[in-house]
């Protein structure tokens, strides 16, 4: 019987994991022993922040960077055919939603392995779910341009996209940019549109809010690099 695939979420904010992650969710990592992770640091330090006593040096953690290539694709397959399950971890949130996993869980795929997902936080829905935007409809575009002249053409369609389906337009910055990000939605977003600024979900500064873009002009945003979901839509 071969083994299976496990996408585990990781929690998105400082805090015990179990304010976030299913009991489930930290039972089945915890029974696991091989990982295709983003950083092996931070997945041993999740593994004992679950479970004390759980044995790091049985486990077998492969690394996803852009470097490698997934290079360890064979081995980890090797193991899902020989009956042994594998967990999915990136950094924080739910792998292969805007961060990496999407490799593995396509391998996993194509060669008949059952691919799991886990229960726990994704900041994208949680911030779709409490924007009052469009549910129904909405995209998702990863970063916008860093470059400033293509960030605002970007930010100009975006616009001509929403007044003319209605979707809601889902997208995030890097901490550090998000003033930068900010400042430009303000600047050439259509002032009529609503804007959703989803900051530090599920952590203890925790702010949602969602106005439009002229309301957003005479508010002073404090980001203090905490990670951040921006939508645009309108109601």
């Amino acid at each position: 019987m071969k083994g299976r695939l496990f996408v585990i979420p990781i929690p998105i904010s400082v805090g015990p994991p179990e304010n976030t992650l299913a009991q489930s969710t930290m039972d089945v990592a915890k029974d696991l022993r091989h990982f295709v992770v983003e950083k092996t640091k931070t997945a041993r330090q999740f593994l004992r922040k679950i479970d004390r006593t759980f044995p790091i040096d049985d486990a077998f953690f492969y690394e996803l960077n852009k470097h490698n290539n997934y290079e360890f694709t064979q081995t980890v397959l090797t193991h899902l055919e020989n009956g042994i399950n594998v967990g999915v971890m990136s950094e924080a949130g739910y792998p292969g939603i805007a961060d990496p996993g999407n490799g593995v869980v396509q391998m996993a795929h194509k060669n008949g392995i059952k691919v799991i997902p886990l229960i726990g936080p994704s900041s994208l829905f949680l911030a779709l779910a409490t924007s009052g935007l469009n549910g129904q409809g909405f995209t998702f575009h990863g970063y916008l341009p860093k470059n400033e002249s293509e960030r605002t053409n970007s930010i100009k369609q975006l616009s001509q996209v929403i007044f003319r389906t209605g979707f809601a337009q889902i997208f995030i910055e890097t901490p550090y940019r998000n003033q930068v990000m900010f400042d430009a939605l303000l600047k050439h977003a259509a002032p009529e549109l609503q804007l959703t600024v989803a900051l530090d979900i599920t952590g203890d500064k925790e702010y949602i809010v969602t106005k439009t873009v002229q309301d957003w002009k005479s508010k002073n945003l404090s980001f203090d690099k905490a990670p951040c979901v921006f939508i645009l839509g309108k109601f």
